[in-house]
């Protein structure tokens, strides 16, 4: 074999490895990953819009509210359980003589509330007798889980201090209780105590 018929070997070797190189693709272990990550995204997606969290159903539930006092537009208005004092001043539009500073703008609202707006002029002395706020008239044997004040939750049979303590707890920190099966989140309130305390306790 001549050395121009070598050379034409090597340089026709040389062209194939090029192309094996330039057009063969090269197996990934990547190709896995990349086709099963959207999948996996898009089921962790559908899995939390079918399974809306606590928060959302408290933010979903309405409750009402009757503002009155120094305000524009005094009446009843429909709040999100878990708005603030300050909503509910800013709906009904503060007068200029109205004094917000009594106020504790940063309280949730409950449902039934009566939210009074004093003047600057109004006696604290008076108001303070009178109570910062008036509870929603409640069926006997009845109490609404978000809006019963201490004293009427320890008359609940089954429900001693530290229960009531955990209750107000879980109020303040959640916003409220969205149902009443949210009661079984607050620590000491198992199944059988929930079934017990269905005659006496409700979440309108």
């Amino acid at each position: 074999m001549t050395i121009p018929r070598l050379q034409q070997f090597a340089t026709l070797a040389v062209v194939l490895l090029l192309l094996v190189v330039l057009f063969v693709p090269l197996p990934s272990c990547s190709n896995e990953a990349l086709v099963e990550k959207p999948a996996i995204v898009k089921q962790e997606q559908e899995a939390q819009a079918e399974d809306p969290s606590t928060s959302d159903l408290l933010r979903a539930k309405k409750i009402m509210v009757d503002i009155k006092g120094a305000v524009k537009r005094p009446g009843p208005y429909s709040f999100r359980l878990g708005d603030r004092v300050q909503d509910a001043v800013k709906r009904a539009e503060a007068t200029p003589a109205a004094d917000v500073n009594q106020l504790n703008l940063a309280a949730r609202l409950i449902d039934g509330q009566e939210v009074v707006v004093p003047t600057k002029k109004q006696d604290r002395v008076k108001k303070k007798s009178a109570g910062p706020v008036d509870q929603a008239e409640i069926p006997k044997g009845l109490l609404d889980l978000n809006a019963a004040t201490e004293e009427q939750l320890l008359e609940v049979p089954g429900i001693g201090p530290a229960k009531v303590s955990a209750i107000i707890q879980y109020r303040e920190e959640k916003g409220g209780f969205a149902t009443y099966d949210h009661l079984g989140d607050v620590k000491g309130f198992g199944p059988k105590t929930l079934e017990n305390l269905k005659a006496y306790l409700i979440v309108y």
